[in-house]
């Protein structure tokens, strides 16, 4: 159909003056607008499995579908099973400006956009999952590393071919492309009619007829071609994250940022400055959440089953997912043989459904797949801006501009304010790069003022980390050989990579029978270590106890730690800034490893119950007493518990965070020290 200019604009205007019946404009644009609010979807029914491998591998993809229909938006709930949908067409952007595209589906899922109206030029920009086994709530874009695309330039005007795959096996089936532009206050939306257009209409051509099929890269006629040998694709947490290497950015000058915001007072409300009941302290600790994701969540576990989604109040088990689907009615263009619409073409709108951002401390403990709570987006954006700003004032400081946000700790106080570790990573005038690694509080009094206003931050009292602090690396042992070596060698990995010569490693040895612990110690590639040798049966609480009296710098941090751990390499810099002198211990929640799995493809559950690893002062050590080595002296088990009532006794704040790629590696109890009369809780 051929649409003169003045028409074009007539209809434009039109639609301009409608704009409170947004259904009138849906219809005018679909009936009278070349783009045609279209697009093409191809069905391949009775196909089995999840992954969209499987779908392609099937001998009669992409060409003979079971049928081709078209759809009006890019988010579709056909209720059925074992399918996939193919969807293609061209995408039609109202504005120049940057997007970014989003994916969420039950099973797998992808889309691939062209960088024109071509679709020899695509690209796969978002998807869900490899295996088969990975899926998403309706609206979840933020589960998986692979849903959220990098920012892509579309111009207006221009149209864009695009390919949408979803392969469906069992259970709830869904599929959403949602996008919205480049801007920290945007939200994502489902793509909808007004902008998209079919590739090929189709509805005049027999099924026999397939050579204007596109075939891409995305999809395309594989029958001539060998089978490739498919490969387990890792979890997202094993996957580079900006935070695994904050430690190779220069920091910038500290001289640049004296004075940087005003001093103020920071005593959160859960402080305690008294004795609490034994074992009570496990009861009343809180977790800080994280920005950006980093994807400490076991989204890949296939144990996870629903506790995850169970924890958000909105979620009703006996109706699932269905509540957060809500129908659109838009006229079909297209019905099926009958003259009636499918349920193929059914189309649906959703919410953004971020549930990783709404949970809390009783969640995590009661879900151990779940990770660490992400903040949103939104929720980090004044806090960035207003720290920025500061940075700019300063003259030292004005030619730096931000490269990218690194990461955002938040520990949430609802009664007084909220404390922030902001580290960002800027670029200098001559391209240098530089780390802005600091705390700031955001008192609650000014965090409910008008959205368009900055929030006040400041720095709190006597409240910074020391990038230069000696850390004690201490550990408690007794013939375990193979895992001393190894624990060893988790060291040298750590000084090999990072180059860190500032820590310290501390082996207590219980008069190790199975290995020469000196010896290995006088040839590893360590930046220091002391050794001491203790006689009798095996103590915990006392082996930590002697490796800390042999620290004398009472400004330097012990970390307490056991054997079978795989270290992620930047361990020593994550206790630094989150160990606080006077203020603040460090609790890091580490993964244990199902049977099987390794730190190459790591299941399991984060042990949150578990406090025997921990970052604290030397200083803070003696103030509250040292190890209880009277209570715990022929045993072990509940002494982490123990330690963590004083703790927080004594007016300490404790910093609990999941740690990427912080293991505890699967092992019975064989060979253990249990044989000494030794308990474990």
């Amino acid at each position: 159909m051929y649409f003169s200019d003045n028409y074009r604009i007539c209809i434009n205007f039109m639609i301009s003056v409608l704009t409170e019946d947004n259904r009138l404009i849906a219809v005018l644009w679909r009936v009278l607008s070349p783009f045609q609010g279209q697009a093409n979807m191809h069905i391949f029914e009775d196909y089995c499995g999840g992954s969209i491998d499987q779908f392609r591998n099937n001998i009669l993809y992409p060409l003979f579908p079971n049928l081709r229909t078209t759809v009006s938006r890019l988010a579709v709930s056909p209720k059925s099973k074992d399918y996939g949908l193919r969807i293609f067409g061209y995408l039609h952007p109202a504005v120049t400006d940057e997007y970014i595209f989003a994916i969420a589906s039950d099973d797998n899922s992808e889309f691939w956009l062209s960088l024109d109206e071509s679709p020899q030029n695509l690209q796969r920009l978002v998807y869900v999952g490899e295996t088969g086994d990975e899926w998403t709530a309706p609206g979840e874009y933020w589960k998986f590393a692979s849903q959220i695309s990098k920012p892509i330039l579309l111009v207006k005007d221009m149209k864009y071919f695009f390919e949408a795959i979803l392969k469906q096996n069992k259970g709830m089936d869904h599929l959403e492309i949602a996008w919205c532009l480049n801007r920290y206050n945007s939200s994502f939306a489902v793509i909808s009619s007004e902008f998209l257009s079919v590739y090929e209409d189709e509805s005049s051509l027999q099924m026999g007829d397939i050579d204007h099929i596109p075939q891409t890269e995305a999809s395309y006629d594989r029958f001539l071609e060998p089978f490739a040998k498919s490969t387990k694709p890792t979890g997202d947490m094993v996957k580079l994250d900006p935070r695994d290497q904050i430690y190779k950015i220069t920091m910038m000058d500290e001289s640049y940022l004296k004075d940087l915001f005003v001093e103020c007072h920071y005593k959160p409300s859960y402080l305690l400055e008294t004795n609490i009941g034994r074992y009570e302290g496990v009861n009343l600790i809180y977790f800080s959440s994280v920005y950006p994701n980093d994807y400490t969540r076991q989204t890949h576990d296939l144990t996870e089953h629903m506790c995850f989604y169970k924890q958000e109040p909105s979620f009703q088990e006996s109706q699932g997912f269905e509540p957060y689907l809500f129908e659109v009615k838009e006229p079909d263009l297209q019905k099926n043989i009958a003259g009636v619409a499918s349920s193929w073409q059914r189309v649906f709108d959703v919410k953004p459904f971020d549930v990783a951002s709404k949970q809390n401390a009783a969640a995590i403990n009661a879900c151990k797949k779940a990770g660490n709570i992400v903040m949103t987006r939104n929720d980090v954006l004044p806090i960035v801006t207003a720290f920025l700003k500061a940075l700019h004032s300063k003259e030292p400081t004005r030619g730096f501009s931000l490269l990218r946000v690194l990461n955002i700790v938040r520990r949430e106080d609802n009664a007084v304010g909220s404390r922030y570790l902001v580290e960002l990573e800027l670029v200098g005038p001559q391209g240098q790069k530089v780390l802005v690694s600091r705390y700031v509080y955001a008192p609650q009094m000014k965090m409910d003022q008008n959205a368009q206003t900055d929030p006040f931050i400041c720095s709190p009292n006597e409240f910074s980390w020391n990038p230069s602090a000696t850390v004690h690396v201490i550990v408690a042992v007794k013939n375990q050989a193979r895992w001393i070596i190894q624990f060893i060698r988790e060291m040298e990995k750590i000084y090999r990579v990072t180059g860190d010569k500032h820590f310290n490693v501390i082996i207590i040895d219980y008069s190790s029978s199975d290995v020469d612990i000196n010896e290995r110690l006088k040839k590893a590639k360590l930046p220091s270590y002391q050794y001491r040798k203790m006689e009798g049966n095996f103590q915990r609480s006392g082996g930590l106890q002697a490796g800390i009296d042999l620290v004398e710098d009472e400004h330097s941090i012990l970390f307490l730690c056991d054997l079978h751990l795989y270290y992620p390499v930047n361990i020593i810099n994550y206790i630094r800034k989150h160990t606080i002198e006077g203020k603040m211990v460090y609790a890091p929640v580490v993964m244990r490893l199902d049977c099987g799995a390794s730190p190459r493809d790591p299941t399991g559950f984060w042990e949150t119950a578990g406090y025997g690893l921990m970052g604290i002062y030397k200083s803070d050590m003696v103030r509250i007493g040292g190890m209880n080595t009277k209570e715990f002296k022929e045993k072990w088990g509940g002494e982490d518990w123990e330690l963590l009532d004083r703790v927080l006794g004594n007016g300490l704040e404790v910093e609990r965070l999941h740690l990427r790629n912080f293991l505890h590696h699967f092992h019975t109890r064989h060979g253990m020290w249990v044989s000494s009369g030794a308990e474990k809780r």
